[in-house]
């Protein structure tokens, strides 16, 4: 499945998705099966390379494909932690003529470092062009500086992101796109990049008939394409010098492009998407700061962002009869939304609906166990029980780049997500953010009575399981270390959350 980040959202988004995957949260099919033989290709589409959402997005898919490469290799069905197999476009390109870098991030180098005035030739149009370039286009727009986005300004977007189609990255994506294949766009609709972007992107892929030098043309056009369109969710400190972006704008921009989108995307007419998902929340968040780009543009994470992160999921696992008819061609546009099982500031696990409870709760909270054992108790273990079985895992394994990658850089990365997320206004606190103590560690979630009092949740008692497990298992004799250690650690919590917390699902 190749999954388009736009923009900051489409950045945000897809770290959410990322912590998911980490967790071994994967796409089910209709009967609750994982789906098979599933790689997620991202790509992320924003001019603004300074963006710090999109830098730590990217850090963290580069993390990640260095950890899951030395726990699974290519392998792609696969139950565990990192389950998801997430790959650049470089990564599944065989011998071709395209030069394309091994990166997340789509080369915009067409719109890299030109103010709009430029990229469009303003100063080369005859007197009858200009006058009626004034009239589209703002002069705070033609003065906008393309790397650091659109601005809020999906009309400049959508001139610029139309150039994707002659890109090499646009031509890698069609000469290895194949009948089967999947595409998803993450977006917002009250912003510049991804108001412009998703549109542009499915026009370019549905008329890909009309291209030249594109590959796979039939393919493209019949396409299961899904998205999700980002409503507003979040709030900006005000600006009394620069008015480029009010959120007092947001829900003028969202209903215009809602009512374009109708008519180009998913009317009765024009169904270009076979399925679209809606996520937004009127309790906006806390108040951001006001960053038109050229300061980086670091946002806390927020509830949407994860909620959002499961709609590509739901679309992989949808069956072709519910997106294109007998002929492949496009059904009427299928759309979704999301709400709360409970409308609360304070959303825990219990705030939410049963069925997306039951595809993430256990796969979050085995994660969560792996953070705090990693961090608490791992350690002094080592050199007993279940490490002196082969493989052995010895004292020298934490100083490693698989550890180090997992511990230093990624599960840091996991707790800057955890407390952006909680210290929003709409608070999600799935975890209490701070104790070790796993027997408390889930929010409003506690262990099971027992009869002398309530089940207990430790290091020790995961040391006991993962022991039991160990030994005498031929399973691990011919597996890697980090393999060994995050699968033992994966059986042990399942049984563990199985028989030792309450049951919520």
């Amino acid at each position: 499945m190749f999954l388009f980040a736009i923009g900051g959202t489409g950045s945000r988004v897809l770290k959410s998705l990322i912590m998911l995957s980490a967790a071994g949260v994967k796409p089910l099919d209709e009967n609750g099966r994982p789906v098979g033989d599933l790689e997620i290709v991202p790509v992320i589409i924003d001019p603004h390379k300074s963006n710090e959402d999109l830098k730590r997005t990217e850090a963290l898919l580069n993390d990640y494909r260095i950890i899951r490469n030395r726990l699974y290799g290519n392998q792609l069905n696969v139950d565990g932690f990192f389950a998801n197999r997430i790959v650049t476009l470089r990564e599944i390109m065989s011998n071709t003529s395209v030069t394309l870098n091994d990166t997340f991030i789509f080369n915009l180098a067409a719109v890299e470092h030109d103010k709009f005035r430029e990229f469009i030739g303003l100063a080369t149009m005859n007197e009858a062009n200009q006058a009626l370039t004034s009239l589209l286009f703002a002069d705070y727009q033609l003065e906008n500086h393309m790397n650091i986005g659109f601005v809020g300004s999906p009309n400049i977007g959508s001139v610029a992101l139309n150039e994707i189609k002659d890109s090499n990255e646009f031509k890698a994506f069609s000469n290895v796109f194949k009948q089967g294949d999947r595409i998803f766009f993450i977006s917002s609709i009250f912003g510049g990049t991804g108001a412009a972007g998703f549109p542009i992107m499915v026009k370019n892929i549905r008329q890909a008939a009309n291209l030249e030098g594109i590959e796979n043309r039939d393919a493209l056009s019949r396409a299961p394409i899904g998205g999700l369109t980002v409503l507003p969710y979040f709030n900006l400190e005000g600006s009394k010098d620069d008015t480029r972006i009010a959120t007092s704008d947001f829900i003028v921009k969202t209903q215009s492009a809602l009512y374009y989108y109708k008519g180009t995307l998913t009317g009765a007419n024009d169904s270009n998407v076979n399925t679209i998902f809606y996520v937004g929340d009127q309790v906006r968040s806390n108040p951001y700061l006001y960053d038109p780009g050229e300061h980086g543009q670091r946002n806390n994470a927020h509830l949407v962002e994860l909620v959002g992160a499961m709609a590509p999921l739901q679309f992989a696992g949808m069956p072709l009869s519910r997106l294109s008819d007998p002929d492949g061609y496009p059904l009427p546009t299928t759309a979704y939304e999301f709400a709360l099982d409970k409308d609360v500031l304070n959303v825990n696990f219990l705030a939410l609906g049963a069925r997306t409870r039951q595809l993430i709760y256990k796969p979050m909270v085995r994660f969560h166990l792996l953070f705090l054992y990693l961090r608490t108790g791992f350690r002094d273990m080592i050199g007993q029980g279940f490490t002196e079985d082969a493989p052995k895992i010895k004292s020298d394994f934490t100083a490693s780049q698989f550890y180090r990658t997992l511990t230093d850089q990624f599960l840091h990365g996991y707790t800057d997500w955890l407390v952006e997320m909680y210290d929003n206004t709409r608070s999600v606190g799935l975890f209490n953010i701070g104790e070790n103590d796993m027997n408390r560690a889930i929010a409003d979630v506690g262990t099971r009575k027992g009869l002398l009092g309530h089940k207990n949740v430790d290091n020790n008692v995961f040391k006991a399981e993962m022991n039991r497990i160990s030994r005498d298992n031929p399973k691990y004799s011919a597996a890697t270390v980090e393999y060994k250690l995050l699968d033992l650690f994966w059986q042990a919590a399942t049984k563990i959350i199985d028989e030792r917390y309450e049951n919520i699902n």
